[in-house]
């Protein structure tokens, strides 16, 4: 039998819209406006399809690495002015006046935490066939209305707002008005420093459809600008509209449709000297290709990404809900950024835009399963960062690297002054180390392990070593430290999630300098070795710290020994973990706590409660109707990236078992009753590409590209050549498996 030499895709963006475009037709009950985001730049867009919106959720406009400097003490995301306004009136009043917040509704996302907190809703007047689409293959976001305006005159208005995948420094606005009336159509053209934030000094110059716009964040003094050109359809009038835009007049004829495109191009200090010349030359040579052109580009890069499909069968809301949070993961990053993402990512400001445990733990593993480009793009964050990790740990009497708990700018601890205890979440070092491990073990990447890897891990090895003290009996402790349960405001002794993590990424750098040739330090598995893993051997499972008396606890802590760490237990221990701690963890805490639970509960071959936590994970914090995280059950920051990433992982490393080792891969799969089926298309492993089919009937492991693929089952090893397949059980024993012909 003669092999295929591909396996065609299991789904594709191109094909129908089913479980690709989120709609809404309803403005005002419980909406939540969405963004579109290609990795350097994003927008939100509100319910009126273009412009500046207070309420229900403040409608920021992101790009990444501006970041302001707060009186000298910590950075924070600054934010640019609303680019996307293109705004349509007759004179008597406006398509945004149209729609207006008023307390009583949903919620409002605002303040530096992006926190969903009071209660407010959009009204909307003289609008009707009302119709809001995200296009999750493209990013495109359009709104389209009837609008009657205070004068009684009628038009169709469609509006789509662009950022180009292909092109990071581009977006576009298009407005299409068909006007059911003859006479004077006005389109209000400005770049809205109502939006902007943390900025200060501002310069705006405006000529005949161009505007050109700076502004600088306060303390820092980076420069971002903006700069758009407009293409009108008919010849106009311009009359300027204060310092930050123009009216545009012209006369249209009922029935005929116009379409207006701004094209907008946007830079900052970190990528030029000159913004403002830099965002302008992308901005024409945006208009010199023509909005067709771009969004045909924009098309086939998304297209590029979404190679990397989640097909789920049998589910279509969960279908919706999976690719959504793809799609967000994506917006907040791009391969060549030296940008990582922060918890809300490029929507907003939550959080000030920091880098927590966040990007490492939650988002980043859903990256790397099928698009190392991009995971390797957001570890460079830390890597230009390892000097001020270095300094952070001499600066408290350390060896090596101690990266903070929170950093923007710079790699400093921009943890604020309000919340100390975040200083003490040390864990997060032994976090970002393990996403380098795996990076390493998920490519196979050598040079990049030497050159980025290696000084990472043996740099946190150092600090590690020199973190942990040794009693009188020869035990090592690491005292002082809050674990990842931040409902433990004051330090604790042998956090067992610290230690573990700290015991492993010794383990992780000996293992690097042995592949690479390096010497080790004897140190490092000595104090591996010696590191204590509390343990009650008559209850069978892990305390979460020396003296822990059982208090309710905030988040996944103690069962995430088992997943991401792998930590060397057995079922037993693991599955008493998970009983103790589940019923301890708070309702009301974040959502990736349930992601957690799923994962480990698959690890465990139990599919059904795996489920249950499934839903859990996203029914109380996933808002309509574009299926965007909050981070708690009652609000928190939003859009939560750090739920959609869990959410993800539930997926890419839960029903399938999936994790990655040096010379295979292996796979656990189980599938939950509810569900017909799970496709993982496009995994990435050392230079491999496969899929993964989980069904009922049995699983399948198909290699599309590379050389052979070794992969682990229930114990039992196989090699998967090019082209062909393995069929193995799903959620039960091993059995000899076979490659056929796909």
């Amino acid at each position: 039998m003669t092999p295929s030499t591909s396996v065609p895709p299991v789904s594709t963006p191109s094909g129908a819209s089913a479980g690709w475009v989120l709609t809404t037709d309803d403005p005002e009950t419980g909406y939540h406006p969405t963004f579109t985001g290609n990795g350097y730049l994003a927008a939100r867009v509100p319910a009126a399809g273009n412009g500046f919106a207070e309420a229900p959720v403040r409608t920021q406009f992101q790009v990444a690495g501006f970041y302001a400097d707060h009186e000298g003490e910590w950075s924070r995301k600054a934010g640019l002015p609303a680019w996307t306004t293109l705004d349509v009136g007759d004179g008597s009043g406006t398509f945004n006046g149209a729609f207006s917040a008023e307390r009583g509704g949903e919620y409002l996302v605002g303040g530096d935490w992006s926190a969903l907190s009071s209660p407010v809703a959009t009204t909307v007047r003289g609008i009707t066939r009302y119709r809001q689409a995200l296009d999750l293959r493209t990013g495109v976001v359009t709104t389209e209305a009837r609008w009657t305006s205070p004068a009684g005159r009628v038009a169709d208005v469609r509006y789509k707002v662009l950022t180009d995948r292909s092109r990071p420094h581009v977006a576009a606005v298009t407005v299409t008005v068909t006007p059911l009336w003859s006479g004077r159509l006005e389109i209000t053209d400005t770049v809205d420093l109502s939006a902007a934030s943390w900025t200060g000094r501002s310069r705006t110059t405006c000529r005949q459809g161009r505007i050109d716009t700076s502004v600088t964040a306060l303390g820092s003094g980076l420069v971002a600008a903006v700069a758009t050109t407009l293409s009108v359809p008919a010849p106009a009038s311009y009359r300027l509209l204060g310092d930050d835009g123009e009216l545009v007049t012209l006369d249209v004829v009922a029935g005929t449709a116009y379409a207006f495109t701004k094209y907008v191009g946007i830079a900052t200090g970190h990528d030029t000297k000159d913004p403002r010349a830099f965002a302008r030359s992308a901005a024409v040579k945006a208009s010199d290709a023509g909005y067709r052109r771009l969004a045909e580009d924009n098309r086939r890069a998304w297209r590029r990404e979404w190679a990397g499909d989640i097909v789920v069968h049998g589910d279509d809301r969960l279908q919706r809900q999976v690719r959504a949070s793809k799609y967000y993961l994506l917006t907040s990053a791009r391969e060549g950024s030296p940008w990582a993402p922060s918890p809300a990512g490029l929507s907003s400001d939550g959080y000030n835009g920091h880098v927590f445990w966040d990007t490492e733990t939650w988002i980043w593993p859903s990256l790397l399963a099928q698009h190392p480009d991009i995971a390797a793009s957001v570890l460079d964050y830390r890597v230009r960062r390892l000097d001020d990790a270095m300094n952070y740990a001499a600066g408290h009497g350390q060896c090596g690297a101690r990266f903070p708990w929170e950093s923007g700018l710079h790699g400093r601890e921009d943890t604020p002054v309000w919340a100390p205890f975040g200083r003490y979440e040390q864990h997060i070092t032994a976090d970002v180390a393990l996403a380098f491990w795996q990076y390493w073990l998920a490519t196979g990447d050598r040079r990049w392990l030497a050159e980025k890897g290696w000084p990472v891990l043996r740099s946190v090895a150092e600090f590690w070593c020199s973190r942990a003290t040794e009693d009188a009996e020869g035990s090592i402790h690491i005292t002082g430290v809050i674990p990842p349960d931040e409902y433990t405001e004051t330090p604790v002794d042998d956090s067992v999630y610290t230690n573990v993590a700290a015991r492993a990424t010794l383990r992780f750098a000996a293992a690097a300098a042995a592949e690479l040739g390096h010497p080790s330090d004897p140190a490092w598995i000595r104090t591996a070795d010696g590191l204590i893993e509390l343990f009650d051997e008559e209850l069978g499972r892990h305390p979460q710290f020396a003296g822990y008396d059982g208090r309710q606890i905030k988040q996944a802590d103690v069962v995430m020994l088992s997943y991401p760490w792998e930590n060397e237990q057995s079922t037993e221990v693991t599955r008493a973990d998970l009983e103790y701690y589940v019923p301890r963890t708070h309702e009301y805490g974040p959502s990736m706590t349930d992601s957690v639970h799923a994962i480990v509960y698959a690890s465990l071959g139990d599919a059904k409660t795996a489920f249950t936590h499934t839903r859990r994970s996203i029914e109380p914090f996933l808002r309509d109707p574009f299926e965007q995280f909050a981070e708690a059950r009652r609000g928190g920051a939003f859009t939560f990236l750090t739920g959609h990433g869990g959410f993800l992982q539930e997926f890419l490393y839960g029903y399938s078992g999936l994790r990655w080792r040096a010379d295979q891969v292996l796979v656990a799969p189980v599938l939950p009753e509810q569900l017909d089926g799970l496709t993982l298309c496009a995994l990435r492993w050392r230079g491999r590409v496969f899929d993964i089919d989980v069904r009922h009937t049995g699983t399948t492991v198909w290699l599309r590209s590379g050389e052979p693929l070794p992969v682990e089952v229930s114990g039992t090893r196989h090699v998967v050549p090019e082209g062909r397949r393995i069929s193995v059980p799903t959620g039960g024993p091993s059995v000899e498996a076979s490659p056929t012909a796909d």
